[in-house]
């Protein structure tokens, strides 16, 4: 139904199966579709809304896969085909100019190119430069007919064949099988010359620049490097930078691990060198390559906290470009610019507000993302304290001469979802704490007298609600560390309380998120077990490579001390471990080094890196190797090199060593972390006749994805640690479990059912 809201009328529109409206809101596209001889037939519309006027191509289609209206709204693109054979079915693009009553015919069925025969992708994206000039698609090899097969299914072996020399695994090949039959090379049409470019082929993938807009486009190929990935990372890739008027490729450098692309007009190639703490550009017409930061009058940190794992860091990127010449770059705290042409790094979150600016991280906010470029009279700073992790709001002044932050807004919260309204100063933001949930908030660019315009958890009054305090302590080899220490808004220090220590990597950061009640995936929530009459610690862990089970230990054990030592009414015997994934493992390797705690519940943990280092992830098809050798496992070898580090740092091997109830919870679905890891715990565990207990929601992924299932592990966890650590009765499964016999009619939950 279509309504002119000036005169009131309506059309009705019968049998739409799609449509659009351009956004200048002056145009409406449509299909319509209809049965003819049992035949499925399509027809495009275009239909004028200024003047209530409806063109209909004449053409039905049998398909009419891709619509895609210009930015400014003056072109509508389409691919549609006519052949009746799905299987083989070919496909030709139109161009439709709002003025005009009838498409064009652009590019035919078929495109003969210098490698191959090719036709229109269906899958492909298509998109229009904003200039309107260049229209964007996708090719893909000409489809062909499967020949009859007479053999019965039964008949027909299925495997799979691995194959040394193959670049992708065979997991990771079916993984992506979708993709690889969808895929396209991506070309142009030059609308003014009526010529088509191929830009892509089948090792190179091209990245467009300035909207499309530009002469040049980068390009980049793994294809030298993709072997290893395995094994590896950074991935590295060779880059290029392509004409898209003419296709052809020029080599701009190879091997690199990190890349921050080309500028807007295709001039400079950025990259950054993590042993060097660097970023470099390349002249790509000159050939000329030189250092951009090395020059800096002050030492200034581009590479991000990996926290101890052994890969070479990436930097904290960039968020573009202010002209096309000069780009902006994110350090560890600040923010700069650098004038490709004068060859000049400048600072642009200085402050003249009264703050220690080391102890902020400086982040642009754009309001207008419309542009290639960052305006910065639409732009806002987002500057987070590191000592209190409150947030600021800056605005640029003096833009024109040296860009200067001045301080707008400041709260000890949270600040997300900033939203600038298209035509008016107007704002809308959120902002949140542990106590306050992010309600909508309503203000303009200077973020003057804000309004909370929503109340969307006013149910929180009737439950006991946690605080929040920041912990900070020394660790046993000596690491300054942080933590967040939870705990109920009625607390009392003459009481005791049992304490839950939950862990994942760095998580002080987090101390103004706020945390909805509800049915869990695979972790505790403070605000559940504080409102339970627990006190919840989240200690940072700082890790060493090679030793990432006694860098927890360094940085757990270290951080109870810590909270024991300021509220000695938390009971020392009362404490439990709760983590997921690399937090699971991590719990299940603490209780094979100390019977410090009661109970414990470890979410899909590796047990055995020796198993787990030769197996998949099966979620990207991917061999883990990579994982122990360069990232979150933190080993750094393989298992040829330092087997004993493999040895030291797997659960199963200390499983003789535990005296701690263990519940663990390991899916059969779980795409990161196989579960087998999981069985391996259980079963070591109960040949040594230690208590332990495993969960396996069927076919459920690494976190539970099921609703039924969260709210079941939910359920479990808190009589878990209810009985170990508040004398709760055991429920039935704690005791004797549930046999399969009994499994769907009885879930041993006792009251809870």
């Amino acid at each position: 139904m279509v309504q002119n809201f000036i005169s009131g009328d309506t059309i009705e529109l019968k049998n739409v199966t799609k449509y659009g409206i351009n956004q200048l809101g002056t145009h409406l596209y449509y299909v319509t579709h209809q049965k003819i001889n049992d035949a499925d037939t399509y027809k495009m519309n275009m239909f004028n809304l200024t003047k209530d006027i409806n063109f209909q191509f004449e053409t039905s289609f049998t398909a009419i896969e891709n619509v895609k209206f210009s930015k400014k709204g003056k072109q509508l693109a389409f691919i549609s085909s006519t052949d009746t054979i799905k299987e083989t079915r070919k496909f030709k693009l139109y161009l439709w100019s709002i003025n005009k009553a009838t498409p064009q015919e652009l590019v035919s069925e078929k495109i003969e190119s210098q490698e191959q025969k090719l036709t229109l992708s269906p899958k492909a994206k298509l998109e229009f430069s904003l200039d309107e000039t260049k229209l964007f698609f996708g090719l893909r090899e000409m489809p062909v007919e499967e020949e009859e097969d007479t053999l019965l299914k039964s008949e027909k072996a299925k495997l799979d064949i691995w194959h040394y020399q193959n670049k992708r695994l065979q997991p990771q090949q079916l993984k992506e099988l979708k993709k690889d039959q969808n895929a396209s090379f991506l070309s142009v049409f030059h609308l003014a010359e009526n010529k088509l470019t191929q830009l892509e082929n089948d090792t190179l993938k091209v990245r467009l620049i300035d909207q499309g807009n530009a002469d040049f486009a980068l390009a980049s190929s793994n294809e030298s490097y993709a072997h290893r990935y395995n094994w590896t990372y950074p991935w590295p890739s060779d880059y290029y930078r392509v004409d898209i008027s003419s296709g052809n490729k020029q080599l701009i450098k190879s091997k690199v691990n990190y890349s921050e692309g080309l500028s807007p007009d295709g001039a400079y190639f950025i990259y950054f060198l993590s042993d060097e703490n660097a970023y470099y550009a390349v002249d790509i017409e000159n050939q000329n390559t030189f250092c951009i930061t090395c020059d800096a009058e002050e030492s200034i940190n581009w590479k991000q906290d990996i926290n101890g794992m052994p890969f070479k860091a990436h930097s904290f990127g960039s968020p573009g470009y202010i002209t096309p010449s000069t780009i902006v770059l994110y350090a560890e705290h600040h923010i700069y610019q650098y004038d490709l042409i004068n060859k000049k790094l400048s600072l642009l979150s200085n402050s003249t507000n009264e703050i220690n600016q080391q102890e902020f991280v400086f982040r642009i906010k754009r309001l207008e993302k419309d542009s290639t470029y960052i305006d910065l009279n639409n732009s806002l700073v987002t500057g987070v304290n590191q000592e209190t992790m409150d947030e600021s709001i800056f605005k640029f002044i003096n833009k024109k001469e040296q860009p200067t932050l001045r301080a707008v807004y400041s709260s000890n919260h949270k600040i997300l979802g900033i939203q600038k309204a298209k035509n008016d100063a107007h704002l809308i933001f959120r902002q949140m704490n542990v106590k306050d949930y992010p309600d909508v908030y309503l203000t303009n660019t200077s973020f003057e007298q804000p309004k909370k315009i929503s109340n969307a958890n006013p149910q929180q009054e009737n439950y006991i609600w946690p605080t929040v305090e920041q912990v900070t302590w020394t660790a046993y080899d000596s690491t300054k560390l942080k933590g967040l220490l939870y705990k109920p808004e009625n607390f009392d220090t003459t009481k005791s309380y049992p304490l839950m220590v939950y862990f994942y990597e760095l998580y002080s950061d987090k101390k103004h998120y706020h945390y909805i009640p509800k049915p869990t995936a695979s972790i505790i929530y403070a605000t559940e077990y504080t409102s339970a009459g627990y006190v919840v610690f989240i200690p940072d862990i700082r890790y060493t490579p090679g030793e990432p089970a006694q860098s927890a230990y360094n940085s757990i054990m270290s951080g109870t001390d810590k909270v024991l030592e300021l509220y000695p009414n938390i009971d020392s015997t009362r404490m439990g471990l709760q983590g997921q994934s690399w937090g699971g493992y991590q719990t299940a390797q603490l209780i094979t080094m100390t019977d410090r705690y009661a109970a414990a519940m470890a979410g899909a943990p590796v047990s055995n890196m020796f198993s787990a280092y030769g197996g998949i992830r099966w979620g990207s098809g991917l061999n883990r190797a990579f994982q122990y050798e360069r990232t979150q496992s933190r080993i750094g070898k393989t298992i040829w090199e330092a087997p004993e580090l493999y040895v030291k740092n797997s659960p199963l091997f200390g499983v003789p060593h535990i005296e701690t109830p263990l519940l663990i919870m390991h899916n059969d679905n779980d795409g990161a972390v196989p579960w087998y890891q999981g069985i391996e715990m259980f079963t070591a565990m109960k040949r040594l006749n230690k208590p332990v207990w495993m969960l396996n929601y069927n076919g459920d992924k690494h976190n539970l994805m099921q609703n039924a299932n969260r709210m079941d592990l939910s359920i479990r966890m808190r009589q878990f640690f209810d009985h170990f650590l508040q004398g709760k009765p055991a429920p039935e499964w704690l005791i004797k479990g549930v046999p399969a016999i009994e499994k769907g009619k009885n879930y041993g939950l006792g009251n809870y059912e």
